[in-house]
């Protein structure tokens, strides 16, 4: 459960900000929210808490190389799976040649 004045994907507006009808907005939904309805629980997958003494963008920075690297290490795994199998399969394939 996520409340967006805790994460790290928050950015909140400064006080001298023109819009006063919103306290921030989310870094990763480009949401929004008015200062009430900021500490409220809601359901958010990509919620990562602050990281203290690291601005807002930064975080956001952090979290997307973070998710590259994840979908980059999940992609080189199953590429090598796909290597051995395509190398089992040729050792197979030249053990019946020779067999036969």
């Amino acid at each position: 459960m996520a409340r967006c004045g805790r994460c790290g994907l928050w950015s909140k507006y400064p006080d001298d900000h023109t819009e006063k009808v919103y306290a921030g907005v989310c870094l990763w939904y480009q949401t929004r929210l008015p200062e009430h309805a900021v500490y409220e629980p809601r359901r958010c997958p990509d919620f990562c808490e602050r990281i203290p003494g690291v601005e807002p963008m930064e975080h956001f920075a952090y979290k997307v190389k973070r998710d590259n690297l994840g979908d980059a290490y999940r992609q080189a795994t199953r590429a090598k799976r796909l290597a051995y199998i395509g190398l089992v399969l040729s050792i197979l394939g030249l053990l019946l040649k020779f067999l036969t």
